[in-house]
């Protein structure tokens, strides 16, 4: 019988060295693994290959939405996240009682890409009338979707202020002051028309237009209407076009003639001419205005620019020359703190990115694309916090992604005319009322959907919590109804 005899120091160590350095081993193969796994790495089932792919992430409208990826059901409800081969996949999701959600995706090596805005629609959509009114004639909506303000007779001061933030609708009316408003002589007429809130939803801007063609601008605080503002009267100015400030609703821009000045509403004074010879002009902040000018009469040149509220001068960004008449058109954008520069002319939307010159550094643009759009530009934004550029000529628009650097083109479903701005229902999703039917469109077309008969030329917006829509109709009778669709059911 032999006797055990311990291993001898050296075979210890080389015992230990082979052990410690096969767990090492492991332990940088498990990382290395994990990270390429962290990073979208996977093997491609197509062709065998390690691949690394992107990471998607799904949120909806309800959420609970049950996702199918390339017709193979993924394991969780929204919201959730999964990583995808890169490349092109077909994407579902399914709600009991809802209409299935679906679109071609690509997916690209080391990308996220978010699907955070799917909005499913009910499959049976019953439109419920909230309120009565014998006419309605203009609309407005507060930037937060809590206050619709709605006028019936437009000869008379009354503002009927909606707030839809509840689930019973709560409506005050307010009139307005008859010292707040010239009368109009006798015999004469006058209308209100609603223009716009402010971003911070406490004041909208009215139109008043009395003796048949004369127009006056008020600023209205509805939930204070004895504090109106009549511009128009205040500065003794014929106003053109009014916008509010980006963050100070008591701050506007006002066209006079062919000059830009700064309204301020808390010191009741405004500015000398900022910007002159302009044709149009636009806020992209706060207190930057885009413009294009007129055509100097001797050159035959136009140009498209920007002013900083506070400088010295206004820089223009490019010059052409035409007839004066040709579509001209100009807006900024920022996206993932790049600026980009787009400008309409004609047929061509030219899309550039770098930063705008200043005193201290001359103008350096670099083209990122250009989009086709027939028939020339109405219409021009940046919109989604930049992401998405709209170049829109009647009832067609064009839109491109710089997120997925892809340009699509929809054209609204319908055969009347169409004048209006591209109007949005969130940050994804437009509508429509052509042929007085509401429809809902994704940014790219996808995903159509009739909503409810509605009135043209009025509003329409979901609730604040995304509950209902609320649009305008008109039933057989006569009378105008604000009537709301569920759309996210019980």
């Amino acid at each position: 019988m032999k006797m055990y005899r311990p291993p001898s120091k050296r075979r210890q160590l080389i015992q230990r060295t082979v052990v410690y350095g096969a767990m090492s081993l492991s332990v940088v193969a498990l990382v290395t693994v994990l990270v390429f796994i962290m990073l979208g790495y996977q093997l491609n089932r197509n062709d065998g290959k390690i691949e690394q792919g992107g990471l998607v992430q799904f949120d909806s409208h309800p959420s609970g939405v049950t996702v199918a990826i390339d017709g193979m059901a993924f394991g969780s409800r929204t919201p959730s996240k999964t990583t995808m081969t890169a490349g092109q996949h077909y994407i579902a999701m399914t709600r009991s009682g809802y209409n299935k959600w679906e679109k071609s995706v690509s997916v690209f090596p080391g990308s996220v890409l978010w699907l955070n805005y799917t909005r499913l629609v009910p499959n049976e959509l019953k439109p419920a009338s909230v309120a009565t009114f014998p006419v309605v004639t203009s609309t407005a909506v507060s930037p937060d979707s809590k206050w619709m303000v709605l006028k019936d007779d437009p000869a008379t001061p009354v503002i009927h202020l909606t707030d839809l933030s509840q689930e019973a609708i709560k409506i005050t009316n307010v009139e307005l002051p008859a010292s707040s408003y010239a009368q109009p002589d006798v015999g004469k007429t006058q209308t209100f028309t609603f223009e716009k809130w402010d971003a911070d939803s406490k004041y909208v801007l009215m139109k008043h237009t009395y003796n048949d063609s004369k127009v006056e601008w008020l600023v209205v605080d509805p939930h204070a209407p004895a504090q109106t503002k009549n511009l128009t009267a205040v500065f003794n100015m014929d106003i053109s076009r009014l916008v509010f400030s980006g963050n100070n609703g008591t701050i506007l821009y006002a066209q006079t003639g062919m000059d830009i000045r700064k309204v301020d509403l808390g010191a009741m004074s405004i500015s000398r001419p900022l910007i002159s010879n302009v044709a149009e002009f636009g806020l992209y902040d706060n207190s930057t205005l885009t413009y294009t000018t007129l055509i100097d009469p001797t050159t035959k040149k136009r140009s498209v620019g920007y002013y900083d509220d506070g400088s010295k001068k206004q820089y223009t960004l490019r010059t052409y020359s035409d007839d004066g008449v040709t579509p001209l058109r100009f807006v900024l954008g920022k996206y993932f703190g790049d600026m980009y520069e787009i400008i309409a002319h004609g047929d061509a939307v030219d899309i550039f990115k770098g930063d705008l010159p200043s005193e201290a550094k001359p103008s350096s643009l670099n083209t990122v694309m250009r989009m086709n759009v027939p028939g020339g530009v109405q219409h021009l934004a940046a919109v989604t916090e930049g992401r998405f550029i709209v170049a829109q000529n009647e009832g067609t628009y064009h839109v491109y992604d710089l997120e997925l650097k892809k340009a699509t083109s929809t054209t609204l479903k319908g055969t009347s005319p169409v004048s209006r701005e591209l109007r949005w229902l969130d940050s994804y999703m437009v509508w429509s009322d052509r042929d007085n039917m509401l429809r809902l469109y994704e940014f790219d077309g996808a995903n159509q959907h009739d909503v409810m008969p509605v009135v043209s030329g009025l509003s329409a917006t979901l609730s604040p919590n995304s509950k209902y829509i609320y649009g305008i109709t008109k039933t057989a009778d006569g009378l105008y109804h604000l009537d709301r669709v569920q759309m996210i059911l019980s």
